[in-house]
C-alpha cells in the first residue's frame, strides 16, 4: 500500500501543475472536436453512397486504416501539444495555448508519419486477432500492450526531441527501460483515478434520475465531457514530468524527485 499511497501523491503533484495552465485543457476538447468530425465525415461518406460499411476484406481495412491515421494523427498532435505546454511551465516558463500548438506543429510531419506506423501496428493487431482463436487473442492482447509500453514516451520524445521515426522508437523504449523497468505504478494510479471519478459519475447521475428524470442524461454527458477532457489533459501533464525527470535527472516544478524515484524502480539487470 506504500507505493500505491505515493503513486496517488506523485498523480496529485501533476493535478495541481496542471492547475497552473487551465488553458492546456482546451487542447482534449479541441482533439475530440476534431474526432467526432472525423467520425462524421467518414458516416456520411457511407449514407452519402448509399453504401453500407464493409463487414470483412480490403473494403472494411483501407478505410479503417485511413480513419486510424487521421485520428492517430489528431490523437497524437493534440497530446503532444499538452506535453509541449506542461514542459515549458516545468522550465520555468507561462505556456499558452498558442505556444503548445506551435510546438507541436513544429513537429507536425514527424507526429504524421508516426501516426501511419501506429495506424499499421495497429491493423495488424487487429487483423490477426480477426483470424485467429482464443488463445491467438490472448496473444494479440498481450502484443497489444507490448506495444503500447515500449511507445509510452514515443510523444514526449516526438515533441521534445528532434530524432527520426526509429530514433524516437527506440529512445522511448530506452527510456521505458531505464525508468520503469517492471514497475507502473502511477499509470495504475491515474487508471485507478479514472474509475474512481466515472464511478462517481454513474451514482450521481443515478440520484438524479429519480428527481428529475430524463434531464439526468445531460448532466451525465456534460460530466463524461469534463472527464475525457480533465484526465486526457493530466495524462500528458503525468508523461510529461515522468519523461522531464527520466531523461533530464534532475526534479522538475512541482514534483519531489525522492517519490519519484520510489515509485518508478530502475529494471534489475
Amino acid at each position: 500500500m506504500g507505493r500505491i499511497g505515493r503513486s496517488f501523491q506523485l498523480v496529485g503533484q501533476s493535478y495541481r501543475i496542471l492547475m497552473k495552465d487551465k488553458e492546456l485543457m482546451v487542447l482534449p476538447l479541441i482533439s475530440g472536436i476534431f474526432i467526432v468530425a472525423a467520425l462524421a465525415a467518414v458516416a456520411a461518406g457511407f449514407s452519402l453512397g448509399g453504401q453500407h460499411p464493409p463487414t470483412r476484406g480490403p473494403q472494411l481495412y483501407l478505410p479503417i486504416f485511413l480513419f486510424y491515421v487521421v485520428t492517430y494523427t489528431i490523437g497524437i498532435f493534440f497530446q503532444a501539444a499538452v506535453i509541449a505546454g506542461a514542459t515549458e511551465r516545468m522550465r520555468g516558463g507561462d505556456p499558452t495555448v498558442g505556444s503548445a500548438l506551435g510546438a507541436a506543429g513544429h513537429r507536425f510531419w514527424s507526429i504524421v508519419m508516426w501516426a501511419v506506423v501506429a495506424a499499421t501496428a495497429g491493423m495488424i493487431i487487429r487483423a490477426i486477432h480477426d483470424r485467429v482463436g482464443f488463445v491467438g487473442r490472448l496473444l494479440t492482447g498481450l502484443l497489444g500492450i507490448a506495444w503500447s509500453l515500449a511507445t509510452f514516451f514515443i510523444v514526449p520524445v516526438l515533441v521534445l526531441e528532434d530524432r527520426s521515426i526509429p530514433d524516437s522508437f527506440k529512445r522511448s523504449v530506452s527510456v521505458f527501460r531505464q525508468t520503469w523497468g517492471e514497475t507502473a505504478v502511477g499509470g495504475t494510479t491515474l487508471g485507478a483515478a479514472v474509475v474512481c471519478a466515472w464511478l462517481t459519475l454513474i451514482l450521481i447521475t443515478g440520484l438524479l434520475a429519480m428527481a428529475i428524470g430524463i434531464w439526468a442524461l445531460a448532466v451525465f454527458v456534460v460530466g463524461a465531457a469534463v472527464l475525457m477532457i480533465f484526465f486526457s489533459a493530466l495524462q500528458g501533464v503525468f508523461i510529461a514530468s515522468l519523461y522531464r525527470f527520466a531523461t533530464g535527472g534532475a526534479a522538475t516544478s512541482g514534483l519531489d524527485p525522492s517519490l519519484l524515484g520510489q515509485v518508478f524502480v530502475p529494471k534489475n539487470r
